[in-house]
C-alpha cells in the first residue's frame, strides 16, 4: 500500500450517474490486484476519502509536449455512481486536477484455476472488469445486473477482451432479462459447476453465497462497508465470520462467502 500525489487525466460520463475517472496512479498499478480498492478523496466534500474499487490499470506511451518524446503513464481507473456527497463532488473533478490516494488496499480475489463465473450488481461490475482483463487467459461467464439499461456499465469494454460471455439482466426489463442476475446465475450453474467471484449489494451476495453452499461451489465476495480510514486502524466496517469479526478494509473486502454470517449483517 502506498500514498501518492498524482493528477486527474480525464474524467467520462459512462451512463446515466455513472461516471469513469482516470489518473496517474505510478507503482500501485504494477502492484494492484481485482478486487482491492483504493482511498479517494472527495475535494472536501466530506471529512473522510471514499474507498471505491480499482476497475483498470494500464501503462500506456503518451507524447510529452516538453521532449517530443514518448513516456510512460502509468495509469488507473475507477468507476463510480453519482449517489451522494461524496461520489458528487468525484465526478466532478476535472482533467488535471491534483489529489491524493492510497492503495492498493485490502485483499483480492484469488486466481482462477479453472473456467469462472463473475456475477456483478451496479457498481460491483467494475472490480469485474477488472478481473475479466487481468486474467485474460481465463473463459469467463459474466452475469450484469442493473437496476436499468443506464445502470450498466462496462458491457461494451467487457465484451471487448474476447474472453468473456456477457449475460445482461435488470430489474426494469430495459436491456437483457427482466429481474436480479439469481435466475440467470442458476441456468448457467445447471450447465457447468464453476467458481464464482461475486460484488454487489449484500442481499445479492447473500443469495449468491447461499446458492453456492448448496451445489459446494466456491463463491468469493467482495464486500461493500463504510470504511473510515481503509486500512485496518479504526474498525468502523467489521463484518461477523466465522473466526468473529473481521475488518472489510483489512481481512477483505474479498472473503469467501461461507466464511461471512450473513444473518447477522
Amino acid at each position: 500500500m502506498k500514498i501518492i500525489n498524482t493528477k486527474i487525466l480525464s474524467v467520462k460520463n459512462l451512463s446515466g450517474e455513472n461516471f469513469q475517472i482516470s489518473f496517474q496512479a505510478g507503482k500501485i498499478t504494477a502492484d494492484a490486484i481485482p478486487g482491492q480498492f483504493i482511498e479517494i478523496p472527495t475535494g472536501g466534500a466530506t471529512l473522510l476519502n471514499k474507498p471505491i474499487s480499482i476497475s483498470d490499470v494500464s501503462n500506456n506511451l503518451h507524447l510529452s509536449r516538453d521532449s517530443q518524446s514518448d513516456v510512460l503513464v502509468d495509469e488507473m481507473s475507477i468507476v463510480i455512481k453519482n449517489v451522494g456527497i461524496g461520489t458528487k463532488a468525484i465526478s466532478e473533478f476535472m482533467p488535471g486536477d491534483k489529489i491524493k490516494i492510497i492503495g492498493p488496499c485490502g485483499n483480492g480475489f484469488p486466481k482462477p484455476e479453472m473456467e469462472a463465473i463473475l456475477v456483478g450488481g451496479g457498481v460491483g461490475i467494475p472490480p469485474l472488469y477488472f478481473m475479466a482483463k487481468y486474467y485474460s487467459n481465463t473463459h469467463f461467464t459474466v452475469i450484469i445486473g442493473a437496476g436499468t439499461k443506464n445502470d450498466i456499465v462496462l458491457e461494451d469494454e467487457l465484451k471487448a477482451l474476447g474472453n468473456v460471455e456477457v449475460i445482461l439482466t435488470t430489474d426494469d426489463g430495459s436491456k437483457g432479462s427482466k429481474g436480479t442476475v439469481i435466475p440467470e446465475l442458476k441456468k448457467v450453474l445447471d450447465t457447468k459447476k464453476s467458481i464464482i467471484y461475486t460484488c454487489g449489494p449484500k442481499p445479492m451476495l447473500a443469495a449468491i453465497a447461499k446458492m453456492g453452499a448448496v451445489i459446494d461451489t466456491p463463491v468469493y465476495a467482495s464486500l461493500e462497508a463504510y470504511m473510515g480510514c481503509g486500512i485496518g486502524v479504526c474498525m468502523g466496517c467489521v463484518v461477523p465470520t466465522v473466526r468473529g469479526m473481521e475488518r472489510v478494509c483489512k481481512e477483505g473486502p474479498v472473503f469467501l462467502a461461507n466464511d461471512i454470517l450473513w444473518e447477522e449483517i
